[in-house]
């Protein structure tokens, strides 16, 4: 077999243990150290997002317990408008019954011309609060009901503020004081009618009711009123 000549010669490096040792431990040490900067990094860059999501957390638990407050005052307050709701709720319905009941007899009044002749222009030319006049009736056989008509006459600018009572004499004595245990207050401008009772009222053939309007600047306003127990009984 018949070789070429060449005129190349190949020379291979001889690179010694400890070059290669050096070599190597320098690899180790640079993976090491690119390990050990990613790490960092990273942990660094979480430790920020951590802080970044922490502080996140504790704006949204700010938010949510300002929220929370705020639900909790609308419900309280929602929980006493319904209160003052029921409240005037029942108030106009017990205003509205007592208002029924004292329309009815103002309808009544009205309707009656010498009733107003008596306020604008009465007979005796008196002006002011008076006692105009009683309406009475017996019922179950003992008790005496009664109205009392009061006016206010051709003065009307102000209002009319005080009690009323009423006393039942039988035989010149007194027996029964209306009312029994507290006073009726009276607030009109032009009139008021008021309604009272004396119970187990036995019959006598004289027997009066005095009326006695008391007045807020110290006037006393009387009048007295005999009563026919045969027309009581009608």
């Amino acid at each position: 077999m018949i070789r070429n000549s060449t005129n190349q010669i190949s020379i291979k490096p001889k690179v010694s243990f400890k070059t290669k040792l050096a070599l190597s431990a320098l690899a180790i040490l640079t993976l090491i150290a690119v390990t050990y900067f990613s790490y960092e990094t990273g942990r660094n860059a979480g430790n920020d997002q951590l802080g970044e999501d922490a502080s996140l957390i504790e704006q949204m638990k700010g938010s949510i317990k300002e929220l929370q407050e705020e639900l909790d005052a609308a419900q309280e307050k929602n929980i006493f408008a319904e209160r003052q709701q029921q409240i005037q709720a029942e108030a106009y319905k017990q205003m509205s019954n007592a208002y029924a009941g004292s329309e009815q007899k103002n309808q009544y009044l009205g309707s009656r011309l010498d009733f107003y002749r008596s306020i604008i222009s009465p007979e005796n030319g008196q002006s002011g609060p008076a006692i105009q006049a009683i309406e009475y009736r017996q019922e179950n056989g003992s008790d005496i009901e009664f109205d009392v008509t009061l006016i206010q006459a051709i003065q009307h600018k102000v209002q009319v503020a005080g009690s009323v009572s009423a006393e039942l004499y039988l035989d010149g004595k007194a027996f029964k004081t209306w009312p029994v245990n507290s006073s009726r207050n009276v607030n009109y401008q032009y009139f008021e009618q008021v309604s009272g009772i004396f119970e187990s009222v036995p019959d006598h053939e004289q027997a009066q009711i005095i009326v006695k309007l008391n007045l807020n600047n110290g006037t006393l306003i009387e009048r007295s009123f005999d009563v026919d127990f045969d027309q009581a009984n009608l």
